[in-house]
């Protein structure tokens, strides 16, 4: 794979910061971005949490443990490299190291010699040599051979090939940009799955992540005044299900007290049937295939803050559907960060929401549930012709607003097309008004 504009994450320790600098400048040339610390004990924080996303680590071979050392510890290599191994095997991961140094402290050659093991050696074909000078390293400048080696094992990383592929989400990921830090870790760690299973077997999250990472989408439009406090429960809690309907154009019912019923929408409503000239800050068309991600994460389930969420696994069930569901926030990430990157005026989107206020004295109150008021007025025209994708329930497959027929073979998560369909006349016609009895897989 071609990454020519691929950024290479390298944390560096080096109490001379000044040098640092410099190589900085040449290492941006390469695309390698150095993260600098002039000490262990300050760069350790970093190094836990951006783990997954690091490319190598260059060591100078004598440096301070803690920045308020007074001097500098001939011992620091090797404690370093401790704690290194042992990170390396509670992850599962190892971090390709290099040394980088003068060369000029007592017993240099010695102690590098004990560092750079046999282990070390033997990765020298696939990382490049562990040690380098600095004084080389000044004369080489851009064609330096520590950048080579750093470019040429980042190329063939798995983090850096699922960051690459999916440049356009990530790029609204992030502590610079619109949706949370934690967000954009998360969806590393799962999208891997999807690329490297042989990588991430059983592989193991805290929490469910597609629930979690859809809160970090809904709160990067609370921070930009798209969604406002209606949104959140008593307790401080997003209301997903009405987050979801809100950014995809639907109306949505924020029912404040018992008297009256508040219906809240964005912007303006459209006159089409499939609501694709409706107002919307995610497209329109989101509002089927995000209604099943929700369904399948448990719109009730554990929200980010609390404590005890269960472990999530991912295993060879569950696999494919749960990568289909992670492919879907890539999508509304992209939709959502291009949308906010255009819209940057906070005040301007609380302005986009338009409301109604209706007396329960003199019109009839929506249902609590906005989605199940808003299926009721469905017609045919909207279901008929339209492709959907097939997703299960409690009450078995369904596609859109319908139920599959009994005797219909379909699999979950195919494209269809509904030619034709019938009234629902059980009990769960409130949810599915009607049943698909003649459909096309696509």
């Amino acid at each position: 794979m071609l990454m020519s504009d691929a950024v290479y994450k390298v944390l560096w320790v080096d109490d001379q910061k000044e040098i640092v600098q410099g190589y900085q400048v040449l290492a941006a040339l390469r695309n390698i971005q150095l993260i600098h610390f002039e000490s262990w004990t300050d760069a350790l924080p970093t190094l836990e949490k951006d783990f997954a996303e690091l490319t190598a680590i260059v060591l100078d071979a004598n440096c301070k443990w803690k920045t308020s050392d007074m001097e500098l510890s001939e011992g620091f290599l090797g404690d370093v490299l401790s704690d290194l191994q042992k990170m390396f095997g509670d992850r599962h991961r190892e971090i390709p190291w290099y040394i980088l140094s003068a060369g000029t402290m007592t017993n240099f050659n010695v102690i590098t010699n004990v560092i750079i093991n046999r282990d070390r050696r033997e990765k020298e074909a696939y990382w490049g040599k562990a040690l380098y000078l600095k004084t080389d390293f000044e004369d080489q400048g851009i064609e330096n051979p520590l950048f080579d080696s750093i470019r040429k094992v980042g190329e063939t990383q798995s983090n850096n090939i699922v960051l690459y592929r999916h440049k356009e989400a990530n790029q609204y990921l992030g502590d610079h940009s619109f949706i949370d830090e934690s967000a954009r870790r998360i969806m590393l760690k799962a999208l891997a799955v999807l690329y490297y299973p042989e990588e991430n077997l059983n592989y193991e999250f805290a929490g469910n992540p597609i629930r979690k990472v859809v809160e970090y989408l809904f709160k990067a439009a609370y921070r930009c005044g798209i969604l406002t406090d209606d949104f959140f429960d008593d307790r401080g809690n997003l209301r997903i299900w009405n987050c979801m309907e809100y950014l995809c154009g639907r109306d949505v019912d924020l029912s404040s007290n018992k008297d009256k019923s508040r219906v809240v929408r964005y912007g303006k409503r459209g006159k089409k049937p499939d609501y694709s000239d409706y107002d919307s800050v995610l497209p329109t068309s989101c509002y089927y295939s995000f209604r099943g991600l929700l369904n399948y994460v448990n719109v009730d389930s554990h929200t980010i803050g609390e404590v005890g969420d269960a472990p999530y696994r991912v295993n060879a069930d569950t696999k494919d559907l749960f990568c289909g569901f992670v492919l879907q926030l890539c999508y509304y990430i992209v939709c959502l960060g291009g949308f906010l990157s255009n819209h940057h005026d906070k005040e301007a989107n609380k302005a986009q929401m338009n409301c109604q206020v209706k007396n329960k004295n003199t019109a009839p109150v929506p249902s609590k549930t906005s989605s199940i008021e808003f299926i009721r007025r469905e017609t045919t025209d909207s279901i008929i012709g339209h492709d959907f994708t097939v997703l299960e329930g409690k009450h078995g497959k369904y596609a859109g607003v319908c139920k599959i027929g009994q005797g219909i073979q379909v699999g979950i998560m195919a494209r269809i097309r509904i030619d034709a369909v019938e009234p629902n006349t059980g009990k769960d016609k409130k949810e599915y008004p009607f049943i698909a009895t003649t459909i096309t897989v696509l």
